[in-house]
């Protein structure tokens, strides 16, 4: 869920950015085009952080068998007995097993993905309350800057 928010919020901020882009090539760049153009880029920025993987090894903590991370560095043979032996040895050592898996998943999503998603919306938010703001202000002052 959170990577599909994250990956649905980089679609559109590049959207917009391309946009923006594309408007300052055609010589017309004002300071709500650019105000959006790098609140929409760090939006995206702060987006790809959410779904980036982490590959930094676990310290001190065997590896939960149950993902890729923890057996893709075995053979198949190994991955199995060693499943069979630790994991699957009872009904209660399964349990613990999955809830174990359950448990570290809710780590990463509370700990990475919804806080690095948490700043890409709340950036990109900012960025088109500022940039609404700043054009409305030069809709009645004039231009505050033009490149």
């Amino acid at each position: 869920m959170a990577d599909n928010k994250a990956n649905m919020l980089i679609g559109a901020t590049f959207v917009v950015f391309t946009l923006a882009i594309g408007q300052s090539h055609a010589g017309d760049i004002s300071l709500p085009l650019l105000i959006l153009a790098i609140s929409a880029f760090g939006s995206a920025g702060l987006a790809a952080l959410a779904v980036m993987p982490s590959v930094r090894p676990q310290k001190n903590t065997s590896p939960n068998m149950l993902f890729f991370g923890g057996f893709s560095k075995i053979s198949e043979d190994e991955f199995i007995d060693q499943l069979l032996e630790t994991e699957l040895r009872s009904q209660e050592s399964t349990y613990r097993a999955m809830l174990r898996d359950i448990y570290q998943m809710g780590q990463i999503l509370e700990h990475k993905k919804y806080r690095f998603l948490g700043w890409a919306y709340r950036v990109f938010l900012i960025g088109l309350t500022l940039t609404f703001i700043t054009y409305v202000y030069e809709q009645f002052a004039g231009p505050v800057f033009q490149a």
